[in-house]
């Protein structure tokens, strides 16, 4: 089971900027044990693409997909905090390429069962 993140909706960008907009979501991602990130193949980035053009890049939504069996329940739950920095991740990389969004981040407990050591 992988964490999930979408984020949408990005304005037009090239192949090269996803790649390193996904390289920089999971180097963020891998800083959190709570994850269990080691590399791109432990987590699942999605760009959903959006029908409209007016407004891309203004406001983006990062919705973070935690799987249940990832939460130990005696561990200090620090979610909202990893979801602040995965926003602040992609925030930066949109003001590096021009845009200065809004970004809304949520985070939810998804699939899966909870561990207690």
């Amino acid at each position: 089971m992988k964490p999930t993140i979408k984020v949408w909706p990005v304005p037009r960008l090239t192949e090269d900027q996803l790649k390193a907009l996904f390289l920089s979501i999971v180097q963020t991602c891998m800083e959190f044990k709570q994850l269990h990130v080691q590399n791109e193949n432990d987590i699942i980035v999605g760009f959903p693409q959006d029908a409209m053009e007016f407004g891309l890049g203004v406001d983006l939504v990062v919705e973070i997909g935690i799987p249940r069996c990832l939460v130990l329940l005696r561990e200090e739950p620090i979610y909202p905090e990893i979801a602040v920095e995965i926003g602040l991740t992609i925030k930066e990389f949109f003001r590096r390429h021009g845009y200065t969004p809004s970004v809304q981040c949520e985070y939810h407990l998804t699939h899966g069962t909870i561990l207690d050591d």
